[in-house]
């Protein structure tokens, strides 16, 4: 059997096997997509797809700016990134179910139950228009932040712009699995972003980050030297632009 790596179509990991499983169906132990193996001939070469030679940290070797774009994920805050709220609606919730059983033992009127049931589903209700106020999409050359229900702003980030990733977890979201994901650009328009609600916050960081590697390869972009400065507001290079020449010192 003869060795093989080939590059997962989805999140561009590059994954390691042999000739046996050329043709057949295989998940990716990263993103768990389910992709197909390419199929090599009797030399070695590949039939449908180039073969991945040695990378450094993950990146495919070779990108050019022919590659489509394609969607990595598509993502909404999980209903247990608002722990708080959903406790009391329930009860609350509770509390009306309760006057609703025993009204009748008390006196209560019939519309008692409502007080604390109303708040309970109004409750309920802004955690769904918060959820769904907030989408997130991935692809191989941008990042996609959607906000608003009613009325939508979309803002994009292009991937070659991002300097670094950031994961922000408490005890109580690392209990429950979520986090909040910080990009931080250098981008006008867009210096910083902020990902809140995302499950295994972890995970969807280094899928972040082997996009945002690949497509500064893609893209001839190298990561700009940090320099200090007199002006705080220059301490920062921008990426991909190089910094103006220092003026010569007057004697």
């Amino acid at each position: 059997m003869n060795p093989i790596k080939y590059e997962c179509p989805h999140c561009h990991d590059i994954l390691s096997g042999d000739d046996s499983t050329s043709g057949r169906q295989v998940k990716c132990p990263k993103c768990q997509a389910v992709m197909v193996v390419p199929q090599t001939t009797a030399g070695g070469e590949p039939q449908t797809a180039r073969l991945i030679g040695k990378s450094g940290g993950g990146v495919p070797d070779a990108l050019d700016g022919s590659v489509q774009e394609s969607e990595i994920f598509k993502l909404s805050p999980v209903a247990r990134a608002f722990p708080g709220q959903i406790l009391l609606s329930v009860i609350l919730m509770g509390l009306g179910v309760f006057i609703a059983l025993h009204a009748r033992d008390y006196s209560w009127p019939k519309w008692a139950p409502l007080v604390p049931l109303a708040p309970g589903l109004l409750l309920l209700l802004l955690v769904w228009i918060q959820r769904f106020s907030h989408g997130y999409r991935l692809t191989n050359q941008r990042l996609f932040i959607r906000d608003g229900w009613l009325a939508k702003n979309v803002n994009e980030l292009e991937l070659y712009r991002v300097e670094d990733v950031r994961v922000d977890q408490g005890i109580l979201q690392r209990l429950l699995g979520y986090g909040t994901i910080t990009v931080l650009a250098a981008d006008v328009t867009t210096p910083q972003v902020r990902l809140i609600g995302i499950s295994k916050p972890m995970a969807i960081k280094e899928m972040i980050r082997t996009q945002y590697r690949a497509a500064r390869k893609r893209e001839g972009v190298r990561p700009a030297e940090f320099m200090q400065s007199p002006n705080p507001s220059q301490t920062r290079a921008t990426v991909g632009e190089p910094s103006s020449p220092a003026e010569p010192r007057k004697t």
